[in-house]
């Protein structure tokens, strides 16, 4: 225990004089600045309060009676006064009956050496720092999942001592690491050199390790749920909506939808999620980097940007396809336009592009939404947004080719074109040029670079290998609408936004 009598044995205390009081009536359990008389009111039990010559209106007798009566009913353990002893017989006695000890301050020794000295004795009184490290352990402990800023205000109530988080620590002596995984993920920073801080900040450390990697485990299976919901055949479908609300998913609202996509990754390339609703970092967005490199980041900074920037909704993010998928749920169907491509824009990172889905409901209107997306990104130039609801007449090849059940069918109606030898390759260009051009060959011929009697040729070994008469206007539609569902299912899975570009069959 540490009492008044103890202070005065140290180098900063023994510039203090005892005018009256008892000077091991209260134990010490901290050390603050006085300014302002109402201040007093909220001193902590224990505290030796250090006055200014303004919170005891420069030493008169009235206000230093005042003050030793608030400091009696707060149970201090002390008060300081500015300036040499001069107090009153009658000051002596009452600080002798409110049991609180009256100290004089040395006229060479100004006020902030007067604290920072006393309260560097209190922190190093090895009881006093156990029995602050304990509360703050206690504290901690009692606050079992709670959120970050409520562990840091915890621990700093408890020590006396501002906690805060940064990515980068200013000084080894006043930050400790938070590890995730076995990783580093910022640190736990304060500013006085305070041996209870120090240990109790190891612990808020490594809570907030946990706290992280559950919040993380939660997103990743939040995450998987999603992807498994829109791989879900429609057999599938309600099973894969339980487990998805299982994990926390909110299917049962409206969706509104982002793809972000990536040029030149592949599918499940991009991977990575982060606490509460949005990725604080995407790994993998940059192919042979493990953290995502600049992409990564990037796309983690687009990702909470979003997230902070009046979306009016949670927002999660997942890894899709070659991509980044982030759906804002709402209880209540948004207004008209939900988002701004223009705000969405200008948050894009550089070389990327971004499609919008339309609003819709429930398990199916996400999935919806998601493919509606990805299908707007793929027709985004770099750098620039597209809302699906703005695609035009390309919105149904969008849709259809998004259709699983729609590409199979237009690739089994091509099929026998693979059985053309060298032709092959080329068939499908073929095709489609001329049907494009209403059967000319002679514009098919401009469009593929070709003599018309070539494009003749060419067309006669198609229709034999399909076995179909271009005459009749239905198989006309038909093979027309064949070749632009597989040409768009072509541009979304490799994001080619070039005319000859072809699926292979």
């Amino acid at each position: 225990m540490l009492y008044v009598s103890d202070l005065l044995r140290t180098p900063v205390g023994r510039r203090l004089t005892l005018v009256g009081g008892p000077w091991d009536a209260v134990e010490v359990t901290g050390v603050l600045l006085v300014d302002e008389p109402e201040e007093l009111e909220s001193a902590p039990p224990g505290s030796v309060a250090v006055l200014s010559r303004n919170a005891t209106k420069a030493g008169s007798g009235p206000a230093v009676v005042e003050t030793l009566r608030v400091a009696g009913r707060r149970r201090l353990a002390g008060l300081v006064l500015p300036g040499p002893s001069g107090a009153s017989p009658e000051i002596v006695a009452l600080a002798r009956k409110v049991r609180v000890a009256l100290l004089a301050g040395a006229s060479g020794q100004t006020l902030s050496q007067t604290v920072f000295g006393l309260r560097e004795a209190v922190r190093s009184e090895p009881g006093l720092l156990l029995r602050r490290t304990r509360e703050a352990i206690e504290r901690l402990g009692a606050i079992e999942g709670a959120g970050e800023d409520d562990i840091l205000r915890a621990a700093s109530d408890a020590v006396g001592v501002a906690y805060g988080v940064a990515a980068l620590a200013e000084s080894p002596a006043t930050s400790v690491v938070i590890r995730v995984d076995g990783r580093a993920d910022g640190y736990v920073c304060w500013v006085d050199d305070d041996p209870a801080a120090a240990i109790v900040a190891g612990v808020v450390a490594t809570t907030l390790g946990r706290v992280r990697a559950a919040a993380r485990a939660a997103e990743a299976e939040r995450s998987q749920a999603v992807r498994e919901l829109l791989r879900a055949s429609a057999s599938d479908l309600l099973a894969a909506a339980r487990r998805a609300r299982l994990a926390g998913v909110p299917v049962d609202g409206w969706h509104v939808t982002v793809f972000l996509r990536v040029p030149g990754t592949v599918s499940g390339t991009v991977s990575g999620t982060v606490p509460g609703t949005v990725p604080a970092a995407v790994s993998g967005a940059v192919p042979g980097s493990r953290d995502g490199g600049e992409g990564g980041q990037g796309l983690a900074r687009y990702a909470a940007a979003l997230a902070r920037d009046d979306l009016g909704g949670p927002v999660l993010a997942t890894a899709w396809q070659e991509g980044l998928l982030l759906v804002r749920t709402t209880d209540a169907r948004p207004g008209r336009d939900p988002l701004d491509p223009g705000r969405v824009a200008e948050l894009l990172p550089p070389g990327t592009s971004a499609g919008l889905g339309t609003c819709q409901f429930g398990p199916e209107g996400l999935r919806r939404a998601a493919v509606q997306a990805r299908a707007a990104a793929v027709r985004a130039g770099p750098g620039t947004v597209e809302p699906f609801d703005r695609l035009g007449v390309h919105a149904v090849l969008a849709e259809l080719a998004a259709s699983d059940s729609a590409v199979m069918t237009a690739r089994d109606m091509l099929a026998p074109l693979d059985g053309l030898g060298a032709l092959a390759p080329s068939a499908l260009p073929t095709l489609r040029a001329y049907l494009d051009t209403w059967g000319s060959r002679t514009k098919a011929a401009e469009i593929l670079n070709l003599h018309p009697n070539a494009v003749a040729h060419r067309v006669r070994r198609i229709t034999e290998a399909l076995g179909l008469d271009l005459a009749d206007p239905q198989t006309r539609f038909a093979l027309h609408l064949a070749c632009h569902v597989l040409s768009e299912a072509g541009r979304q899975e490799c994001g080619e936004r070039t005319t000859t570009g072809e699926p292979s069959l």
